[in-house]
């Protein structure tokens, strides 16, 4: 079994999902987009042959000496953006660039999926039970810990990062989402702005802070990540005037923010950031070919291990499906990340075969998903979701699209997940959606969508339902897809332009756009109508939806709105973590009412590949959705 062994390694105060352009490289919001869901017959077979290969790379890499220097160019078919802070967008690329840039959380993930305290960044952690049943976790960190400018990280950085990105202000500012203290005291008071002081975080020296988990959180089965925090870079997200206190009462600014003065300067940092905490800094961003060129940081004491990275440059590139993997074959690329489709893993393997390449697979922590918006038009109705579920195959979907290296979930988890592993019993009698047109109309019926165009019985052609108003809602979906995408080609052919949704009375209009425009429709940055999209979608380590399906919730991208379902995403890690049954029961009925409203419908979860050049040493580390390149790449040299 693997406990906790669940997902990225974003800790608190990140979205709880990533992006990523589902189908090129089978992408997550994993946003991303993330950061999930996978098959499990396929993930049987190809772990098993990649524990060959990694066998056999792991023996030639382990008798070479690591040597610094060098560049590596990474490909990913997810189309970044320059905008790697997750609390505006979130798709894999950038989140990618992200944590390879960030680093020096309190609390963070090892090797073996375990959460740990991070010896170089806490000097000393103590934890004290409240007499109100609140948590106070007080941290002393290490005093040479430095930004990628030269300046000291102190308490001051920790505590800046709870105040400002938990802020009310910042949603004003066009962000999507201010929950990065959401599990601590004073939170609903700080970000509703009724408070100015963020009673659970504290200030208590230059190098002291702690902060307290609120008693409704506990207790948490994931109660030893609660209290994980990160450091911000408050000189570069804020002006000069603002500095940040505590009387004794909980931290504070000493300047009131306003959004209205600070949108500008704000939006202009997170793109050009000139500080990092990681094991790389960004030089430079190229919007037109939408590639990040990172260079060491020089400041960087090392993960929680102490190991610093040993190669000079890193290109992060976006790469084209059609092209790939001849940029991959011909040096264009030196690594391709989470190819998923057949086609692809085939070429791959093709270059394994002649020697010149390796590769690693695990099971994608993630799905390919249609998205549905549930506050408007004809989606809004659950029994329209279950209808679009009906009118397609997944498993023949899930086995064109992945050849064979995927399956179909039925729920919003993905097979890396022990928890699926722990009630696969009752997780498998989760409604599979199998096939029906008449079930699909079924739906329609119940839902309302019983007229024709002139208001009388349907017959034929396009279904409409009378609105209360006395309005007619045709039914017709209005779907945006990123372009250059074979899952949107796939969907095009299986559903969309498919006589069988003709037949059940439907229209599925589509829209297809870059995949930048396609988050920002997704992100509702501008106003748009549409209520469909295809993406992918990848767990952090710290599986928690509550905020995914918080009513009303800034994060909540499904715009779902069900009590029910709220409160089972709010109360299911709410277990004491020695009582492993009774989350399980709590993970599975979040399931079942979550496989009744079908906000999502999975397409199919599938073993993702990564292919190297045979130049890159100390990559085979990588065994599964936790680890990732990300985590990987201080242990990786370059040997020409």
């Amino acid at each position: 079994m693997k406990k906790k062994q669940l997902l990225s390694a974003l800790l608190a105060g990140v979205m709880a999902v990533t992006l990523t352009a589902c189908g090129g490289n089978s992408a997550s919001t994993e946003g991303s987009a993330t950061s999930a869901a996978s098959g499990s017959a396929s993930a049987t077979s190809g772990s098993t042959a990649s524990t060959s290969s990694m066998a056999s790379a792991s023996a030639s890499s382990v008798a070479e000496t690591p040597v610094d220097g060098g560049q590596i160019i990474i490909g990913d078919q997810t189309q970044s953006n320059g905008d790697i802070y997750p609390y505006w967008s979130n798709n894999i690329s950038d989140s990618s660039v992200n944590k390879l840039t960030s680093g020096y959380d309190t609390i963070v993930v090892d090797k073996n999926g375990k959460f740990v305290v991070d010896p170089q960044v806490v000097k000393d952690k103590t934890d004290t039970k409240n007499e109100d049943g609140s948590i106070t976790t007080t941290y002393k960190l290490q005093e040479d810990l430095k930004w990628s400018n030269g300046e000291g990280i102190t308490a001051k950085d920790y505590v800046f990062r709870y105040l400002f990105f938990s802020s009310p202000q910042l949603v004003e500012m066009g962000a999507s989402d201010n929950t990065e203290g959401s599990k601590l005291v004073g939170f609903a008071d700080f970000n509703s702005g009724k408070s100015k002081v963020f009673k659970g975080v504290r200030l208590l020296g230059d190098y002291e802070f702690s902060v307290t988990i609120n008693k409704d959180y506990l207790p948490n089965y994931y109660q030893d990540a609660l209290a994980a925090a990160s450091a911000g870079y408050m000189k570069g997200w804020l002006p000069e005037g603002y500095d940040i206190k505590d009387d004794g009462k909980g931290a504070y600014f000493t300047k009131d923010l306003d959004a209205k003065a600070l949108k500008k300067h704000v939006n202009d940092y997170r793109m050009n950031m000139t500080a990092y905490s990681g094991p790389y800094m960004k030089e430079k961003y190229d919007e037109t070919s939408n590639t990040y060129t990172l260079v060491k940081n020089p400041n960087y004491k090392g993960n929680y291990e102490g190991q610093k990275p040993h190669i000079d440059t890193v290109i992060y590139k976006f790469v084209q499906t059609e092209t790939q993997m001849d940029e991959l074959a011909t040096g264009g690329v030196d690594i391709l990340l989470h190819m998923g489709e057949a086609n692809e893993i085939n070429s791959g393997m093709d270059l394994v075969d002649k020697g010149t390449h390796g590769y690693v697979d695990y099971p994608r922590n993630g799905y390919g998903r249609i998205l549905f918006v549930c506050d408007r038009g004809p989606t809004q109705y659950a029994e329209v979701r279950r209808a679009i579920a009906y009118l397609i195959d997944r498993n023949e979907f899930a086995k064109t699209f992945t050849g064979g290296h995927g399956s179909v979930v039925n729920g919003y988890y993905g097979t890396a997940q022990w928890m699926v592993e722990e009630r696969e019993d009752e997780i498998g009698k989760l409604n599979q959606y199998s096939f029906s047109v008449d079930k699909a109309v079924e739906e329609l019926e119940k839902a309302g969508f019983t007229l024709g165009k002139d208001g009388k019985e349907y017959k034929s052609g396009l279904r409409y339902k009378k609105l209360d108003d006395g309005k007619l809602m045709p039914l017709t979906i209005n779907w945006c897809s990123s372009e250059n995408n074979p899952v949107s080609d796939l969907l095009a052919t299986k559903l969309a332009n498919s006589e069988d949704v003709k037949k059940a009375g439907m229209e599925i209009k589509q829209r297809v756009v870059t995949f930048n425009e396609l988050i920002e429709n997704y992100e509702q940055s501008k106003p748009n109508d549409f209520n469909m999209y295809n993406l992918g979608i990848g767990f952090n380590v710290l599986y928690d939806p509550e905020q995914a399906y918080k009513v009303d919730g800034p994060s909540n991208k499904n715009k779902i709105n069900d009590d029910e379902l709220a409160k089972l995403a709010k109360g299911l890690n709410l277990v004491d973590p020695s009582k492993e049954d009774e989350y399980l029961d709590k993970f599975v009925a979040f399931q079942k009412r979550w496989n009744e409203l079908l906000p999502d419908i999975p397409l199919y979860s599938n073993q993702y590949y990564d292919f190297f050049n045979n130049k890159l040493k100390g990559y085979e580390g990588i065994k599964d959705a936790i680890w990732d390149i990300t985590s990987q790449l201080n242990y990786c040299w370059v040997q020409e």
